[in-house]
């Protein structure tokens, strides 16, 4: 982990008061809270033993790259057409002179995933699924259903805190950025945006106007009794749209594990699958990969906590075999999956390699482009659970698993830098695109990108310290007051 230093709040608060000896200590504490915490020293433990990772350890890993390519992928809106997939008939006017190597090769399988949204959100949604079913179901297997009672209780009432206060707090910036005139003097930009335009923040005459606009707002926001796909969704960040489908998903899930809590394996894995197949049935795209996550948490759990049956003379050469075949089988699906998870946002019918797809994507699906992206989601996720190199090495790795660490203040602190920092030093794209004026806008994208994408990591970790982690513990102190234990 990384160290966390602790900052005395209330000395932050009351700094006018301080005598002149105590100005160094507050202005260190300024210095240590906005100082990242990777670059801050570690602290010494009593005991020379490593720090051991938890078995779902790369699920952190997983869910920080996504979140890292959303940013990458919101920080393209707007200024390069990535939408379609390679190949696609678009027309001459999709494809200005000299830009259709370099922008056919983005759009390439696999190499477009660097910077797709949709098929990250799908695979938040199957680790949410994993994630959330993890301790519940080893309580299910293990027949401990008093305990079972007490961490679904716990895990239905910090759900809520745990997603909405940290969005009530990076909405709040966005208010207090609006009127700084940071969201004003970007509106030019904002609607100059020749392909996916977002919602930028209005800017109202006084604070009180705003305040009140933040206020309405919320209430938008959690608004968890509507099942519409996207509701819930707030012109203040359209990225947090996330937030109140994964809550209504969260409760669904929590639902369904209820429901087959006293099942036996077989019946529970069939259940779950059944519900699984029924919500692509009515549409429900979203709840899928919820169902999905806690089927492979299960098949995990059999997994890693089967013995062997193989007898002492056998079991070497069994072992070998059985884990060669698996590792190919596995590795297969696993780029199986990123292939699926790269099918286009647009144009999939006109794309070479996704046509044939297209056909079999079922006529209830309304959201097409997420029906073969969810299925890749949900391969991935298993076979990274079943590839030990990426299950211990790839996403254990410690930038990646820092990236987890900030993942969710990543994902909800993104929007306001965008679209103040970035708007402002993103170059305009430009009206005539030749060669050499493409070349200098590329060049003057990435500089600026490089600096938006450094402000967003620092506002994260210290949105994770300041905001994010004090939620967690707040969640945790208030289930405390109001449960009989």
């Amino acid at each position: 982990m990384w160290p966390r230093p602790r900052i005395s709040y209330k000395l932050l608060l009351n700094w006018h008061c301080l005598p002149v000896r105590h100005i160094g200590r507050l202005l260190t504490q300024i210095f240590h809270l906005l100082l990242p915490s990777f670059l801050q020293p570690r602290r010494q433990s009593g005991s020379a033993k490593p720090e051991t990772l938890p078995p779902t350890a790369f699920l952190d890993g997983m869910r920080g790259l996504a979140a890292f390519i959303v940013v990458i992928c919101h920080l393209t809106y707007g200024t390069f057409d990535l939408t379609h997939a390679w190949g696609a008939n678009l027309g001459p006017e999709a494809n200005p002179q000299g830009q259709e190597v370099t922008r056919g090769f983005l759009r390439l399988p696999i190499i477009r995933l660097l910077y797709s949204g949709p098929p990250m959100v799908a695979i938040f949604f199957v680790i949410s699924g994993y994630a959330l079913s993890y301790k519940p179901i080893r309580l299910m297997r293990s027949q401990s259903h008093e305990q079972l009672m007490t961490a679904m209780s716990s895990a239905v009432f910090r759900r809520g805190v745990r997603l909405f206060l940290p969005c009530f707090a990076s909405t709040c910036l966005v208010i207090c950025l609006a009127q700084l005139n940071l969201y004003k003097i970007t509106e030019e930009f904002a609607s100059q945006m020749r392909t996916l335009r977002e919602d930028h923040c209005y800017t109202q005459p006084n604070f009180w106007l705003q305040f009140t606009d933040w206020l309405q707002q919320m209430l938008i926001f959690v608004d968890v009794f509507n099942w519409s796909l996207y509701a819930g969704s707030i012109e203040l960040d359209r990225h947090l749209w996330t937030i109140p489908a994964e809550f209504r998903c969260s409760m669904a899930l929590f639902l369904s594990q209820m429901m087959v809590a006293r099942m036996s394996t077989r019946l529970r894995l069939l259940t779950l699958s059944a519900l699984t197949v029924w919500g692509v049935s009515w549409d429900r795209w979203e709840l899928c990969p919820f169902w999905a996550g806690a089927i492979i948490a299960e098949l995990d759990i059999i997994r890693l906590s089967t013995p062997s049956r193989h007898s002492p003379i056998t079991a070497q050469f069994s072992s070998r075999s059985i884990t060669c075949a698996s590792n190919i089988f596995y590795t297969l699906m696993f780029w199986c999956s990123l292939f699926l998870l790269s099918y286009p946002d647009a144009a999939a019918h006109a794309t070479p390699g996704y046509v044939t797809l297209t056909h079999y994507i079922p006529t209830c699906f309304t959201e097409k482009h997420r029906f073969w992206p969810t299925i890749g989601a949900i391969l991935i996720i298993w076979s990274a659970c079943r590839l030990d190199v990426l299950r211990t090495r790839v996403f254990c790795f410690a930038p990646i698993q820092y990236l987890g660490q900030i993942s969710f203040p990543l994902y909800v602190m993104h929007g306001p830098i965008i679209h103040t920092l970035g708007y402002l030093i993103l170059p305009r794209t430009p009206d005539l695109e030749t060669p050499e004026i493409m070349r200098q806008f590329e060049l003057d994208f990435l500089k600026a990108s490089v600096v938006i994408m450094l402000v967003v990591v620092w506002a994260a970790d210290v949105f994770l310290r300041l905001i994010d982690t004090p939620c967690v513990n707040l969640a945790r102190r208030v289930e405390k007051m109001f449960f009989v234990i």
